[in-house]
Protein backbone atom coordinates (compact mmCIF):
# COMPACT_ATOMS: atom_id res chain seq x y z
CA UNK A 1 0.00 0.00 0.00
CA UNK A 2 2.85 2.38 0.89
CA UNK A 3 4.58 1.83 -2.47
CA UNK A 4 1.27 2.27 -4.28
CA UNK A 5 0.76 5.65 -2.60
CA UNK A 6 4.30 6.75 -3.50
CA UNK A 7 3.82 5.61 -7.08
CA UNK A 8 0.55 7.51 -7.32
CA UNK A 9 2.21 10.61 -5.89
CA UNK A 10 5.03 10.32 -8.44
CA UNK A 11 2.53 10.16 -11.31
CA UNK A 12 0.56 13.13 -9.96
CA UNK A 13 3.74 15.21 -9.56
CA UNK A 14 4.87 14.28 -13.07
CA UNK A 15 1.53 15.48 -14.43
CA UNK A 16 1.30 18.62 -12.28
CA UNK A 17 4.79 19.99 -12.95
CA UNK A 18 4.26 20.37 -16.74
CA UNK A 19 0.93 22.10 -16.15
CA UNK A 20 2.52 24.60 -13.74
CA UNK A 21 5.57 25.04 -15.97
CA UNK A 22 3.50 25.79 -19.06
CA UNK A 23 1.37 28.21 -17.02
CA UNK A 24 4.47 30.00 -15.70
CA UNK A 25 6.41 30.07 -18.97
CA UNK A 26 4.83 33.26 -20.39
CA UNK A 27 5.01 34.91 -16.96
CA UNK A 28 8.59 34.12 -15.84
CA UNK A 29 11.56 35.04 -18.00
CA UNK A 30 13.82 32.49 -16.27
CA UNK A 31 11.60 29.59 -17.35
CA UNK A 32 11.52 30.91 -20.92
CA UNK A 33 15.32 31.16 -20.93
CA UNK A 34 15.92 27.70 -19.45
CA UNK A 35 13.02 26.20 -21.45
CA UNK A 36 10.21 24.12 -19.89
CA UNK A 37 12.17 20.96 -20.74
CA UNK A 38 15.10 21.89 -18.49
CA UNK A 39 12.78 23.05 -15.71
CA UNK A 40 10.90 19.76 -15.86
CA UNK A 41 14.14 17.78 -15.60
CA UNK A 42 15.45 19.84 -12.70
CA UNK A 43 12.22 19.58 -10.71
CA UNK A 44 12.11 15.82 -11.28
CA UNK A 45 15.72 15.49 -10.13
CA UNK A 46 15.02 17.48 -6.97
CA UNK A 47 12.07 15.25 -6.09
CA UNK A 48 14.06 12.12 -6.93
CA UNK A 49 17.05 13.02 -4.74
CA UNK A 50 15.46 14.52 -1.62
CA UNK A 51 16.30 12.45 1.50
CA UNK A 52 12.85 11.99 3.01
CA UNK A 53 10.78 10.01 0.49
CA UNK A 54 12.05 7.13 -1.67
CA UNK A 55 9.93 7.19 -4.83
CA UNK A 56 9.82 3.88 -6.77
CA UNK A 57 12.09 3.94 -9.83
CA UNK A 58 9.99 1.25 -11.50
CA UNK A 59 7.00 3.61 -11.66
CA UNK A 60 9.14 6.47 -13.01
CA UNK A 61 10.70 4.26 -15.69
CA UNK A 62 7.31 2.89 -16.66
CA UNK A 63 5.93 6.40 -16.96
CA UNK A 64 8.93 7.35 -19.12
CA UNK A 65 8.26 4.46 -21.49
CA UNK A 66 4.54 5.16 -21.76
CA UNK A 67 4.78 8.91 -22.29
CA UNK A 68 7.53 8.80 -24.91
CA UNK A 69 5.67 6.07 -26.82
CA UNK A 70 2.48 8.16 -26.84
CA UNK A 71 4.24 11.44 -27.60
CA UNK A 72 6.02 10.30 -30.77
CA UNK A 73 2.86 9.66 -32.85
CA UNK A 74 1.08 12.76 -31.53
CA UNK A 75 4.00 14.91 -32.66
CA UNK A 76 4.47 13.12 -35.97
CA UNK A 77 0.82 13.28 -37.05
CA UNK A 78 1.15 16.91 -38.17
CA UNK A 79 4.60 16.58 -39.75
CA UNK A 80 4.84 16.95 -43.53
CA UNK A 81 6.93 13.87 -44.34
CA UNK A 82 7.10 14.63 -48.05
CA UNK A 83 8.46 18.06 -47.20
CA UNK A 84 11.06 16.37 -44.98
CA UNK A 85 12.45 14.47 -47.96
CA UNK A 86 14.09 17.64 -49.25
CA UNK A 87 16.12 17.70 -46.01
CA UNK A 88 17.36 14.11 -46.31
CA UNK A 89 20.79 15.00 -47.69
CA UNK A 90 21.68 17.40 -44.87
CA UNK A 91 20.32 14.99 -42.25
CA UNK A 92 22.33 12.04 -43.53
CA UNK A 93 25.46 14.18 -43.85
CA UNK A 94 25.08 15.61 -40.35
CA UNK A 95 24.47 12.23 -38.70
CA UNK A 96 27.41 10.78 -40.60
CA UNK A 97 29.54 13.54 -39.10
CA UNK A 98 28.20 12.61 -35.64
CA UNK A 99 29.37 9.01 -36.04
CA UNK A 100 32.74 10.04 -37.50
CA UNK A 101 33.31 12.61 -34.74
CA UNK A 102 32.50 10.12 -31.98
CA UNK A 103 34.90 7.54 -33.38
CA UNK A 104 37.74 10.05 -33.75
CA UNK A 105 37.14 11.47 -30.27
CA UNK A 106 36.97 8.02 -28.62
CA UNK A 107 40.19 6.99 -30.35
CA UNK A 108 41.92 10.14 -29.09
CA UNK A 109 40.67 9.47 -25.55
CA UNK A 110 42.11 5.95 -25.77
CA UNK A 111 45.51 7.18 -26.91
CA UNK A 112 45.64 9.78 -24.13
CA UNK A 113 44.23 7.77 -21.22
CA UNK A 114 44.81 4.11 -22.04
CA UNK A 115 47.45 3.87 -19.31
CA UNK A 116 45.02 5.06 -16.64
CA UNK A 117 41.84 3.24 -17.68
CA UNK A 118 41.53 -0.55 -17.65
CA UNK A 119 40.07 -2.18 -20.76
CA UNK A 120 40.53 1.07 -22.66
CA UNK A 121 39.74 -0.34 -26.15
CA UNK A 122 36.48 -1.79 -24.82
CA UNK A 123 35.66 1.51 -23.11
CA UNK A 124 36.22 3.37 -26.39
CA UNK A 125 34.02 0.88 -28.22
CA UNK A 126 31.22 1.10 -25.66
CA UNK A 127 31.26 4.90 -25.83
CA UNK A 128 31.02 4.82 -29.61
CA UNK A 129 28.04 2.49 -29.25
CA UNK A 130 26.21 4.66 -26.73
CA UNK A 131 26.96 7.96 -28.52
CA UNK A 132 25.82 6.74 -31.93
CA UNK A 133 23.01 4.49 -30.70
CA UNK A 134 22.09 4.13 -27.04
CA UNK A 135 22.54 2.25 -23.77
CA UNK A 136 21.41 -1.07 -25.36
CA UNK A 137 24.34 -0.73 -27.78
CA UNK A 138 26.77 -0.09 -24.93
CA UNK A 139 25.50 -3.17 -23.10
CA UNK A 140 25.69 -5.30 -26.25
CA UNK A 141 29.25 -4.18 -26.96
CA UNK A 142 30.29 -4.89 -23.35
CA UNK A 143 28.97 -8.42 -23.74
CA UNK A 144 30.48 -8.90 -27.17
CA UNK A 145 33.93 -7.72 -26.08
CA UNK A 146 33.83 -9.57 -22.76
CA UNK A 147 34.46 -6.41 -20.70
CA UNK A 148 33.96 -6.62 -16.93
CA UNK A 149 30.52 -5.66 -15.60
CA UNK A 150 32.21 -3.19 -13.22
CA UNK A 151 33.59 -1.30 -16.21
CA UNK A 152 30.11 -0.98 -17.67
CA UNK A 153 28.68 0.31 -14.37
CA UNK A 154 31.39 2.96 -13.92
CA UNK A 155 31.11 3.98 -17.56
CA UNK A 156 27.35 4.28 -17.36
CA UNK A 157 27.57 6.46 -14.22
CA UNK A 158 30.15 8.76 -15.82
CA UNK A 159 28.04 8.95 -18.97
CA UNK A 160 25.04 10.09 -16.92
CA UNK A 161 27.03 13.03 -15.51
CA UNK A 162 28.56 14.09 -18.82
CA UNK A 163 25.33 13.59 -20.77
CA UNK A 164 23.35 15.71 -18.35
CA UNK A 165 25.87 18.53 -18.81
CA UNK A 166 25.54 18.20 -22.57
CA UNK A 167 21.75 18.07 -22.28
CA UNK A 168 21.77 21.45 -20.52
CA UNK A 169 24.02 22.84 -23.25
CA UNK A 170 21.92 21.54 -26.12
CA UNK A 171 18.61 22.71 -24.60
CA UNK A 172 19.76 26.19 -23.57
CA UNK A 173 22.73 27.30 -25.71
CA UNK A 174 22.88 25.09 -28.82
CA UNK A 175 19.29 25.93 -29.78
CA UNK A 176 20.28 29.63 -29.75
CA UNK A 177 23.46 29.47 -31.83
CA UNK A 178 23.66 32.51 -34.15
CA UNK A 179 23.20 32.26 -37.91
CA UNK A 180 26.80 33.30 -38.62
CA UNK A 181 27.96 30.08 -36.96
CA UNK A 182 25.30 27.70 -38.28
CA UNK A 183 22.72 28.77 -40.90
CA UNK A 184 19.05 29.06 -39.98
CA UNK A 185 16.77 26.12 -40.70
CA UNK A 186 15.02 26.37 -44.13
CA UNK A 187 11.46 26.13 -42.91
CA UNK A 188 8.80 24.83 -45.27
CA UNK A 189 6.48 27.82 -45.04
CA UNK A 190 4.37 26.74 -47.98
CA UNK A 191 3.74 23.35 -46.40
CA UNK A 192 2.81 24.98 -43.08
CA UNK A 193 0.37 27.34 -44.81
CA UNK A 194 -1.20 24.46 -46.71
CA UNK A 195 -1.59 22.52 -43.47
CA UNK A 196 -3.27 25.50 -41.80
CA UNK A 197 -5.69 25.93 -44.70
CA UNK A 198 -6.53 22.22 -44.60
CA UNK A 199 -7.14 22.37 -40.85
CA UNK A 200 -9.48 25.28 -41.39
CA UNK A 201 -11.43 23.29 -43.98
CA UNK A 202 -11.86 20.27 -41.69
CA UNK A 203 -12.82 22.43 -38.76
CA UNK A 204 -12.86 19.77 -36.04
CA UNK A 205 -13.02 21.15 -32.50
CA UNK A 206 -9.61 20.84 -30.82
CA UNK A 207 -10.91 18.55 -28.07
CA UNK A 208 -12.34 16.14 -30.64
CA UNK A 209 -9.10 16.17 -32.64
CA UNK A 210 -7.13 15.40 -29.48
CA UNK A 211 -9.33 12.46 -28.57
CA UNK A 212 -9.18 11.07 -32.10
CA UNK A 213 -5.42 11.57 -32.07
CA UNK A 214 -5.09 9.76 -28.74
CA UNK A 215 -7.21 6.85 -29.99
CA UNK A 216 -5.10 6.52 -33.13
CA UNK A 217 -1.94 6.82 -31.04
CA UNK A 218 -3.09 4.05 -28.69
CA UNK A 219 -3.71 1.78 -31.67
CA UNK A 220 -0.27 2.48 -33.14
CA UNK A 221 1.47 1.96 -29.78
CA UNK A 222 -0.39 -1.33 -29.26
CA UNK A 223 0.79 -2.58 -32.65
CA UNK A 224 4.35 -1.48 -31.84
CA UNK A 225 4.26 -3.23 -28.45
CA UNK A 226 2.94 -6.41 -30.07
CA UNK A 227 5.70 -6.33 -32.68
CA UNK A 228 8.28 -5.92 -29.91
CA UNK A 229 7.13 -9.17 -28.30
CA UNK A 230 8.07 -11.07 -31.45
CA UNK A 231 11.80 -10.31 -31.18
CA UNK A 232 14.52 -10.78 -28.58
CA UNK A 233 14.84 -8.44 -25.62
CA UNK A 234 18.02 -6.83 -26.99
CA UNK A 235 16.15 -5.62 -30.09
CA UNK A 236 12.78 -4.96 -28.48
CA UNK A 237 13.13 -1.22 -27.85
CA UNK A 238 14.42 -0.55 -31.36
CA UNK A 239 11.61 -2.58 -32.96
CA UNK A 240 8.92 -0.89 -30.85
CA UNK A 241 10.19 2.58 -31.73
CA UNK A 242 10.55 1.65 -35.40
CA UNK A 243 6.99 0.30 -35.65
CA UNK A 244 5.50 3.26 -33.75
CA UNK A 245 7.40 5.74 -35.91
CA UNK A 246 6.43 3.95 -39.12
CA UNK A 247 2.77 3.80 -38.11
CA UNK A 248 2.73 7.50 -37.24
CA UNK A 249 4.48 8.40 -40.51
CA UNK A 250 1.96 6.42 -42.55
CA UNK A 251 -0.90 8.06 -40.63
CA UNK A 252 0.56 11.53 -41.28
CA UNK A 253 0.25 10.93 -45.03
CA UNK A 254 -3.54 11.08 -44.58
CA UNK A 255 -4.59 14.76 -44.93
CA UNK A 256 -7.29 14.53 -42.26
CA UNK A 257 -4.85 13.12 -39.73
CA UNK A 258 -2.23 15.74 -40.55
CA UNK A 259 -4.80 18.48 -40.11
CA UNK A 260 -6.01 17.43 -36.65
CA UNK A 261 -5.57 20.29 -34.20
CA UNK A 262 -4.19 19.97 -30.71
CA UNK A 263 -2.33 16.67 -31.15
CA UNK A 264 1.04 18.41 -31.28
CA UNK A 265 0.32 20.30 -28.05
CA UNK A 266 -0.69 17.09 -26.33
CA UNK A 267 2.51 15.45 -27.55
CA UNK A 268 4.59 18.31 -26.13
CA UNK A 269 2.81 18.01 -22.79
CA UNK A 270 3.55 14.28 -22.63
CA UNK A 271 7.20 14.99 -23.37
CA UNK A 272 7.34 17.30 -20.36
CA UNK A 273 5.81 14.51 -18.24
CA UNK A 274 8.56 12.26 -19.58
CA UNK A 275 11.19 14.80 -18.55
CA UNK A 276 9.88 15.03 -14.97
CA UNK A 277 9.67 11.26 -14.56
CA UNK A 278 13.16 10.80 -16.05
CA UNK A 279 14.45 13.30 -13.49
CA UNK A 280 13.01 11.08 -10.73
CA UNK A 281 15.32 8.24 -11.83
CA UNK A 282 18.56 10.27 -11.56
CA UNK A 283 20.51 9.17 -8.48
CA UNK A 284 23.19 11.70 -7.45
CA UNK A 285 25.07 9.13 -5.35
CA UNK A 286 25.52 6.87 -8.38
CA UNK A 287 26.44 9.79 -10.59
CA UNK A 288 29.47 10.65 -8.48
CA UNK A 289 30.64 7.06 -8.08
CA UNK A 290 32.68 7.10 -11.29
CA UNK A 291 36.45 7.42 -11.01
CA UNK A 292 38.10 10.65 -12.25
CA UNK A 293 39.95 8.80 -15.03
CA UNK A 294 36.77 7.19 -16.34
CA UNK A 295 34.93 10.50 -16.13
CA UNK A 296 37.74 12.25 -17.99
CA UNK A 297 37.63 9.55 -20.67
CA UNK A 298 33.88 9.97 -21.11
CA UNK A 299 33.98 13.78 -21.04
CA UNK A 300 36.79 13.90 -23.59
CA UNK A 301 34.94 11.53 -25.90
CA UNK A 302 31.57 13.26 -25.60
CA UNK A 303 32.55 16.91 -25.71
CA UNK A 304 35.37 16.29 -28.19
CA UNK A 305 32.87 14.60 -30.51
CA UNK A 306 30.34 17.41 -30.10
CA UNK A 307 32.95 20.09 -30.79
CA UNK A 308 34.24 18.27 -33.86
CA UNK A 309 30.72 17.64 -35.19
CA UNK A 310 29.62 21.26 -34.78
CA UNK A 311 32.88 22.51 -36.28
CA UNK A 312 32.62 20.30 -39.36
CA UNK A 313 28.93 21.19 -39.74
CA UNK A 314 29.81 24.90 -39.62
CA UNK A 315 32.41 24.41 -42.38
CA UNK A 316 29.87 22.56 -44.53
CA UNK A 317 27.12 25.13 -43.69
CA UNK A 318 24.59 22.60 -42.40
CA UNK A 319 21.68 24.36 -40.73
CA UNK A 320 21.53 24.67 -36.94
CA UNK A 321 18.37 22.69 -36.23
CA UNK A 322 19.55 19.71 -38.29
CA UNK A 323 22.93 19.74 -36.54
CA UNK A 324 21.34 19.94 -33.08
CA UNK A 325 18.72 17.24 -33.69
CA UNK A 326 21.16 14.76 -35.26
CA UNK A 327 23.61 15.39 -32.41
CA UNK A 328 20.85 14.69 -29.88
CA UNK A 329 19.80 11.57 -31.82
CA UNK A 330 23.35 10.22 -31.72
CA UNK A 331 24.30 11.17 -28.17
CA UNK A 332 20.97 10.36 -26.49
CA UNK A 333 19.14 8.09 -28.94
CA UNK A 334 15.61 8.53 -30.36
CA UNK A 335 13.97 8.76 -26.92
CA UNK A 336 15.45 12.23 -26.34
CA UNK A 337 14.64 13.64 -29.78
CA UNK A 338 11.21 14.87 -28.68
CA UNK A 339 12.36 17.17 -25.86
CA UNK A 340 15.04 18.67 -28.12
CA UNK A 341 12.45 19.31 -30.84
CA UNK A 342 10.38 21.04 -28.18
CA UNK A 343 13.33 23.26 -27.23
CA UNK A 344 14.05 24.04 -30.90
CA UNK A 345 10.37 24.87 -31.47
CA UNK A 346 10.63 23.16 -34.85
CA UNK A 347 8.68 19.94 -35.27
CA UNK A 348 9.80 19.66 -38.91
CA UNK A 349 13.03 18.03 -37.70
CA UNK A 350 11.28 15.45 -35.49
CA UNK A 351 11.23 12.75 -38.14
CA UNK A 352 14.83 13.51 -39.09
CA UNK A 353 15.88 13.05 -35.46
CA UNK A 354 13.91 9.85 -34.94
CA UNK A 355 15.21 8.37 -38.20
CA UNK A 356 18.79 9.28 -37.24
CA UNK A 357 18.36 7.74 -33.79
CA UNK A 358 17.08 4.49 -35.28
CA UNK A 359 19.98 4.37 -37.73
CA UNK A 360 22.27 4.85 -34.73
CA UNK A 361 20.73 1.81 -33.03
CA UNK A 362 21.43 -0.18 -36.19
CA UNK A 363 25.06 0.86 -36.75
CA UNK A 364 26.21 1.49 -33.15
CA UNK A 365 27.29 -2.08 -32.44
CA UNK A 366 29.27 -2.35 -35.67
CA UNK A 367 31.04 0.98 -35.16
CA UNK A 368 31.78 0.38 -31.47
CA UNK A 369 33.10 -3.15 -31.78
CA UNK A 370 34.99 -2.25 -34.93
CA UNK A 371 36.81 0.61 -33.21
CA UNK A 372 37.59 -1.55 -30.15
CA UNK A 373 39.15 -4.22 -32.37
CA UNK A 374 41.14 -1.58 -34.26
CA UNK A 375 42.50 -0.27 -30.94
CA UNK A 376 43.56 -3.76 -29.88
CA UNK A 377 40.54 -4.80 -27.82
Amino acid sequence: MHELLLGTALVLISLAVPVLTLWAEPRWRLIRWLSPVVVAYLVGMLFGNQPWVDFPDSVALGLCNVTVALAIPLLLFSVDILGWLRLARSTVLSFGLVALSVMISAACAHWLLAGRVDESPAVAGMLVGVYTGGTPNMAAIQTGLGARPETFILLNAADMIASFGYLLFILTLAVRLPAWLLPAFPRAQAADEAGEQEAARIGLPPWRSVWLGLALTALIVAVGWGAGQLVGESMRDAVVILVITTGAVLASLIPKVRAMRGTGDMGQFLLLVFCVSMGFTTDFTKLFAASPAIFGYVALTLFGAVGLHFGLAALLRIDRDTVVITSAAGIFGPHMVGPVVLALKNKEVLFSGLASGLVGYAVGNYLGMGLAWMLGG
